[in-house]
């Protein structure tokens, strides 16, 4: 399902999304560019499968394009919208080098007027053994929700004033941010509230 059209985002943020998406492709043209360069540079007349030399360096420059610039958000995912239905958190606890972490999944199902609803995992780290997704969760039933293709996860839309959640999550960089904050304060991109 696309995005309703009854759904209309800041222009600043629209912007700010045209102009992020625009950098994270030219950024893997570069890579391929460069592929495409090795490609050239590098003899591979003289080995068993000449292709293959081909071949390996291209799906290697489109590896590194889909970890160094996201193209794999751009390509494989698609916008849409909906409503959340269901929240549901668990915290898994892992050992690590003679000690542990723990990280809590957080899983959103979102009805987004298709056969099955959408499930949407998001994952947040617990550093201080303290978790504000309990006390105060960035999201909760009954949400709008918008995913833009592109993005790691979906925004809150058309929140009340008196909406008493004050955290928001980043839909580029998934970090917790306060309400009063008109920008993530990692990543610097514009928050849809």
């Amino acid at each position: 399902m696309a995005i309703d059209k009854n759904i209309k985002l800041p222009q600043k943020f629209l912007e700010q999304y045209r102009k992020n998406i625009g950098s994270r492709i030219s950024a893997s043209i570069a890579l391929f560019t460069t592929a495409g360069v090795l490609c050239a540079a590098i003899d591979f007349s003289e080995t068993r499968y000449p292709v293959m030399g081909v071949v390996m360096i291209m799906v290697v420059g489109f590896v590194l394009s889909c970890l160094v610039a996201g193209l794999h958000r751009i390509l494989f995912r698609k916008s849409w919208s909906g409503t959340i239905t269901e929240i549901d958190a668990d915290y898994h606890i892992r050992t690590k080098n003679k000690g542990f972490t723990k990280k809590l999944i957080v899983v959103l199902t979102i009805d987004c007027g298709e056969k099955t609803p959408r499930k949407f995992e998001l994952l947040h780290e617990d550093m201080d053994g303290e978790n504000k997704y309990f006390t105060e969760a960035p999201y909760k039933v009954g949400d709008t929700v918008v995913f833009l293709r592109g993005m790691k996860y979906p925004m809150r839309y058309n929140i009340d004033t008196e909406d008493t959640l004050t955290l928001f999550v980043c839909p580029y960089c998934g970090d917790i941010n306060k309400a009063e904050r008109d920008t993530c304060y990692k990543c610097g991109k514009f928050l849809v509230k």
